[in-house]
């Protein structure tokens, strides 16, 4: 699944296994929180584990928070798992503020958010 790259808010989507990893880029907002909530009930089937990787994230906005705890409250009622990858402080600085990493179980690299072992690079 790829969006429009006009759009403010790019998403693609991809199986790992049984996961579901779910990759943003540009602006998380609420111009942009509807149609990321659109695409996310497109492709998430519980109760698939859900990956959000917001590595490409320009910008995080009180509506793209809200929309991350719904997605997480939706995945774990329905018997899933989900988790956030967040390596900027675009991203991790109001969800640390809010006191929400642990919550949303933000995770430093997809690899780690799926539960593998980072592999150095040789």
């Amino acid at each position: 699944m790829q969006s429009d790259d006009r759009s403010p808010c790019r998403v693609t989507s991809e199986c790992v296994g049984t996961a579901v990893v779910v990759s943003v880029a540009g602006e998380l907002d609420w111009t942009t929180a509807d149609e990321l909530s659109d695409r996310l009930g497109e492709v998430l089937r519980p109760p698939s584990p859900v990956v959000l990787d917001l590595t490409g994230l320009d910008f995080l906005g009180a509506c793209g928070i809200r929309l991350l705890l719904a997605q997480r409250d939706r995945c774990l009622r329905d018997g899933g798992s989900f988790a956030v990858v967040a390596s900027s402080a675009v991203v991790l600085r109001p969800l640390r503020v809010l006191e929400l990493e642990d919550v949303l179980n933000v995770r430093p690299s997809v690899s780690q958010a799926l539960g593998r072992a980072e592999v150095p690079l040789a």
